[in-house]
């Protein structure tokens, strides 16, 4: 992260830091103490997690990665996709 302001310019700036929607640092005493980021980041962020948490998903994330897996074409039309 190449953004890093420190408590009285983030202080100064927060509305137009929020609004460009970029990931910022700030640090107190040019050690950094708080990372901001837009919502969408955040969520991504709390999903790979979770992913990455489950065995049954990274089980599976190998395998595709390996390039074990057979893939099935979805089916649009159905609202489970044909799975």
């Amino acid at each position: 992260m190449n953004h890093t302001y420190t408590m009285r310019e983030a202080q100064a700036n927060l509305p137009r830091l929020c609004s460009s929607k970029k990931r910022f640092v700030i640090a107190r005493r040019h050690q950094p103490v708080y990372v901001a980021l837009p919502l969408a980041e955040f969520d991504a962020l709390l999903e790979t997690m979770e992913l990455l948490a489950k065995p049954a998903a990274m089980k599976v994330l190998r395998a595709a990665k390996a390039g074990k897996l057979n893939y099935r074409k979805l089916d649009l039309a159905d609202e489970n996709f044909g799975l």
